[in-house]
């Protein structure tokens, strides 16, 4: 029997590097649920955790040799550290290894106390090399792409950084594990397949994410791990990784590496993991109604999810406690199951959260009376202390207003004066959040994973654009004639699937609009490619308010929802910001899209009884346009 040895290392407190963390344990122990809950037939998991004070240098250098050791050629070897990571000079025996002139290290518990250093890079090579394992996976969520710590960031308190507030120490050469020195003169090629959550001068995030603290980069891998399927390879990992990244504003180069790059190909662990089962059955057991999906499936651990069943019966279930691998559920609007049956079923209300926003200036006067107008609206709410925040408003000693992200970069801005000065913040920021909600709008159980690739491809030789490391399509000006010239794209849709789905693509544009032009909506037939925008070339430009002048830019924000069946896009439009839209009155398709749609502007109506359940699921793009 194969077997997939895994080491798992979740460090939150340490002895003698402040500050603490939060959220690394959560990751090793999700990451080990989500593995033993999608072991393929015929694989044994063994599994060794090390949590805070176990994870000393030693313990986690004897760990790899006595655990991960025991792989032999047909087996899985799966290394997974979450902590804190640093960078140090690189001595002169790795003068030139190291295009930054710096190496990354690992902190342990103990790391820098009585004299314990860091678990530098060379050394963890030197632990890989001597592993027999077959495959051998290693996942490094903190900074500097192998080690990461979370301090705080002065501009946003919500957000903590993987990495150590100073760099590590210079080592002697008898401090290192015997054979370090030898091998890295060498520069054997690598034999493992790693993916990191940033890249070498870069910091790595954590943020509280399905109602908990975790490291943003082993979330988006678990998720989507459970959404693209079981031949998802890694390089498709990586895309859907960055995507997630990208959609919570976490801009980090999160990266696959692998000497031979072929091997990026190949699924997650060699295939010794496989998707959770895609349809979700209800089924009762021990004296409740319970479903087969819980976190490690996606689910997240909020109020307000149901399941309904998949036909038109309009039968729902509400989840009452999700669980790692199930949850329990309680059937409503009267319905009593058979408890001899088991009910295929799909998700039909996701919780939408309100938008949190926090308030400063220098009129308190001002900030109290605009903090309980914010507090009042449906979409949005008051930050409490130190939890991360969506939006900030800050009354500036100019007189002006300005609304901003957590990295402080700029949305809007206008003279706060007037009698309607109060309603016109609190309206633009529930357009905002009402943006950003269908941005970061997902199933977070699909049966359907994600079936349709969405393509953005040159517009002469139709060849698809790779992402870049922060998982955006980097498309740039070009010096025209005259003028700039803008860059010229095409977008298609493949649908990968059996059955035909419904598809719209949504462009979240930069001032905060949602249009559906370049896909209204259409079935797309099984195994059938489509050209966005009936295959006409695509110039995309800034927005007009954007001179074209080098260093400016701007993102547009492509969102595929694909489902079973039709549904309705109106919902989901924005005008412009501080625009208003004039509809006329069209056809509508009700559905569970157009449920969640109209959760968007009216929540009250999240939990109508629209008499439908089928099954959906979604897929983003990011396009950066940039004048060099």
């Amino acid at each position: 029997m194969k077997v997939l040895y895994a080491l798992l290392v979740g460090i939150n407190e340490y002895k003698a590097v402040a500050p603490n963390l939060s959220g690394c344990v959560n990751d090793v122990e999700a990451a080990e649920a989500h593995v033993r809950a999608t072991l393929a037939p015929g694989v044994r998991l063994e599994a060794l955790i090390l949590r805070d004070g176990e994870a000393t240098r030693e313990a986690v250098i004897a760990a790899f040799r006595s655990h991960l050791g025991q792989a032999g050629p047909d087996d899985v070897a799966l290394f997974w550290f979450s902590g804190h990571g640093s960078d140090a000079e690189a001595p002169d025996w790795a003068e030139g290894l190291e295009a930054s002139g710096r190496v990354q290290t690992l902190v342990c518990a103990d790391s820098r106390s009585d004299g314990v250093p860091d678990l530098w890079d060379k050394e963890l090579a030197l632990l890989i090399d001597e592993l027999a394992a077959g495959h051998i996976t290693v996942v490094l969520d903190s900074c500097h792409s192998g080690g990461a710590s979370r301090i705080l960031r002065g501009r946003e308190p919500e957000a903590r950084i993987r990495t150590t507030p100073r760099p590590a120490e210079s080592r002697p050469p008898e401090s290192f594990l015997p054979g370090t020195i030898k091998r890295a003169a060498a520069v054997p090629p690598m034999r493992h397949i790693e993916l990191a959550a940033c890249e070498a001068l870069e910091t790595a995030e954590e943020l509280i994410l399905d109602g908990e603290w975790r490291g943003v980069f082993s979330w988006a891998l678990l998720e989507a791990r459970s959404q693209l399927g079981s031949k998802a390879t890694y390089y498709e990992l990586l895309q859907a990784i960055r995507a997630r990244l990208a959609a919570r504003q976490a801009y980090q180069g999160s990266s696959a590496r692998s000497h031979i790059p072929e091997q990026l190909d190949q699924p997650f662990l060699g295939g010794v993991v496989v998707t959770p089962e895609s349809s979700i059955w209800m089924r009762y057991t021990h004296d409740r109604w319970a479903i087969d999906a819980g976190t490690v499936h996606g689910l997240p651990v909020e109020d307000g999810l149901r399941v309904g069943v998949h036909d038109t019966s309009g039968r729902e279930a509400e989840i009452v406690e999700v669980r790692p691998t199930d949850s329990l559920v309680e059937p409503v609007g009267g319905w009593e199951p058979d408890r001899d049956r088991q009910f295929r079923v799909v998700t039909t209300s996701v919780p939408l959260p309100r938008a949190a926003v926090v308030v400063a200036g220098v009129d308190p006067a001002e900030i109290i009376e605009l903090t309980a107008a914010i507090g009042r609206s449906p979409h949005l709410r008051v930050a409490g202390p130190g939890e991360p925040v969506d939006l900030r408003v800050t009354l500036a000693a100019d007189g002006n207003l300005v609304i901003t992200d957590r990295h402080a970069e700029r949305y809007a801005e206008w003279a706060y004066e007037g009698g309607e000065r109060i309603t016109r913040v609190v309206e633009a920021l529930r357009h905002i959040a009402q943006w950003m909600l269908i941005w970061r709008l997902e199933n977070p159980a699909p049966g359907l994973t994600s079936q349709v690739r969405l393509e953005i491809v040159d517009a002469e030789t139709d060849e698809p654009l790779t992402p870049g490391g922060h998982g955006e399509h980097v498309l740039s000006y070009a010096p025209g004639d005259q003028d700039w010239d803008p860059p010229k794209i095409r977008i298609r849709l493949h649908n990968t699937g059996a059955e035909p789905l419904f598809c719209v693509l949504l462009n979240l544009r930069p001032a905060f609009a949602v249009t559906s032009f370049l896909f209204p909506g259409d079935f797309i037939g099984p195994g059938v490619t489509v050209y966005c925008w009936y295959r006409r070339t695509i110039s995309v430009r800034l927005p007009k308010d954007i001179p074209v002048q080098p260093g400016a830019f701007a993102r547009d924000r492509l969102k595929l929802f694909a489902a079973e069946e039709r549904f309705s896009t109106k919902p989901y439009l924005l005008p412009v910001l501080g625009r208003r839209f004039t509809y006329r009155k069209a056809l509508s398709f009700p559905g569970l899209l157009d449920r969640l749609g109209g959760g968007l502007h009216h929540r009250d109506l999240v939990d109508a009884e629209l008499g439908v359940a089928y099954d959906w699921t979604t897929t983003e793009a990011v396009i950066k346009t940039v004048v060099p």
